[in-house]
């Protein structure tokens, strides 16, 4: 058996190297170089997909500081790009009538046997390049991992029949404990689950690795009093302005001065523009804070190992709960509310992450493992109401659940989470109530008088007036 493991980001490599050295792909996690040459032992290929916007700019996951360790647990590093060149990853699909024809020139070009069954571990289907993946190697058992808060929520878009009948595992990071992802689980895959401590293993082993790039860029030992803000990209993604992003990144600072803490780590997203780091730097200068710049290219989790923040702020980047998840650090979510209000459209796949990131930080809901008694409500119903509006094709069997949340939640803050309108086109509490003068009439009444009112319009057009009463009464 071959596993293909198909990742383009460097947190999912260390999610998957972690799966792999506590054995939960199967093997034996860490082996020795002796167990490692036997012929029983199970392959691994790993599939480096660069999906930014320009790759030729852009180090992939395997090329980044940090990776070198992890590549070790692989027989095979393979780049998808060049593999599929001219073509980019996230446009690159193929016809069914090509597929076995590639199928076999990869299996060559890759060592695998014309026969050897396969097992293809991807990231989120059914979009590309884990889609092209399952085109590609038609009959290959499918299995997904995870990748940060994403994953507690629902797909885009519906499997192809394929694809979901060989579909086995959902691997994920425990990072909210308690709280099962609702990723494709209208297809009761097997959940396998990591724990954040296996994973924190792999960040320190990489924060050890770089220890001279953190060194050069004064980030190798604990920075005491510090906040760690962490810059995110909504501009790019055309959610907010670039104003807008600018001014939510100063609340930030705004927020570290608020906690009486006197030391700004900032960490730009990798691929956001550099403008804010001017402005940021003279607002700590006038709050007084000392500015540190983490221009790195590194995950934001080997700065927190590294740096050691007694607070991490953030809008909604998973950043946060891998940052109390595996360091337990405090956390503060800024701009949440205004992104709820303006995000669109509903079923846009940053909802569940702002959502979860809102609600642990408004004092109204806790983790299902909270401490006994705490009386701020349990995650898990507003997840299935949100999900469930997101996505009533997919996640039908959440409807119940969807409606009792929304019944108890009528003239509530949390009404916040969900669109009128969307409640109205569902049928669903809290939506949109219609005029007084339609509520009592049925659907086919209100068809006849409309139809009734058009043909009075066509009629006077050829100067012929009907008293509309008499249309109605007969139709």
């Amino acid at each position: 058996m071959t596993q293909i493991i198909e990742i383009s980001t460097q947190y999912q490599l260390a999610n998957v190297a972690a799966l792999i050295r506590s054995g939960r792909l199967g093997g034996d996690g860490n082996l020795g170089e002796a167990d490692r040459l036997g012929d029983d032992r199970q392959r691994r290929i790993l599939v480096v997909a660069n999906n930014s916007f320009a790759p030729e700019l852009t180090p992939a996951a395997d090329a980044m500081p940090g990776s070198r360790g992890l590549l070790a647990d692989f027989d095979l590093v393979v780049d998808w790009n060049a593999a599929i060149w001219p073509n980019h990853p996230k446009a690159f699909g193929i016809s069914g009538e090509r597929a076995p024809i590639m199928e076999r020139a990869l299996r060559r070009e890759w060592g695998i046997d014309d026969h050897e069954p396969l097992e293809l571990i991807v990231e989120s289907l059914p979009g590309h390049p884990a889609g092209a993946l399952t085109q590609i190697f038609s009959t290959a058992a499918i299995s997904v991992h995870s990748d940060g808060l994403m994953s507690y929520g629902p797909v885009r878009n519906p499997l192809t029949l394929p694809q979901w009948q060989r579909l086995r595992a959902i691997f994920y990071t425990d990072l909210l404990p308690g709280i099962t992802p609702r990723q494709l689980a209208e297809h009761t895959p097997d959940r396998v689950v990591l724990p954040t401590a296996d994973l924190a293993d792999v960040i320190d082993a990489m924060t050890a690795e770089v220890a001279d790039d953190l060194a050069t860029a004064g980030l190798d030992s604990p920075i005491d009093d510090s906040a760690l803000v962490l810059g995110q990209y909504l501009a790019q993604l055309d959610l907010i302005t670039a104003e807008e992003e600018l001014e939510l990144h100063l609340q930030m600072i705004d927020e570290v001065k608020d906690a009486g803490l006197s030391t700004v780590i900032f960490k730009p997203h990798p691929t956001s523009a550099r403008t804010t780091i001017g402005p940021l730097r003279r607002r700590c200068e006038e709050f007084g804070l000392e500015f540190v710049l983490a221009d790195v290219p590194l995950l934001a989790e080997i700065v927190v190992a590294a740096t050691r923040p007694e607070l991490v702020v953030s809008c909604f980047s998973t950043g946060l709960a891998t940052a109390k998840g595996l360091y337990g650090c405090q956390t503060a979510a800024v701009g949440t509310e205004r992104l709820l209000a303006e995000l669109a459209p509903y079923q846009n796949s940053n909802r569940i992450p702002l959502t979860i990131i809102d609600a642990l930080h408004s004092g109204r809901y806790e983790l299902p493992d909270a401490p006994a008694g705490t009386v701020a409500r349990n995650l898990n119903g507003l997840i299935d109401a949100v999900t469930y509006c997101m996505q009533p094709g997919s996640a039908a069997h959440l409807r119940g659940s969807a409606i009792d949340f929304l019944r108890s939640a009528i003239g509530g803050p949390d009404m916040k989470y969900f669109k009128r309108k969307r409640l109205t086109a569902l049928d669903l509490p809290g939506q949109l109530q219609p005029p007084m003068h339609r509520k009592t009439l049925s659907a086919a009444k209100r068809h006849l008088i409309s139809r009734a009112k058009r043909t009075q319009r066509v009629l006077k057009d050829y100067g012929i007036t009907v008293d509309a009463s008499k249309l109605k009464r007969n139709g």
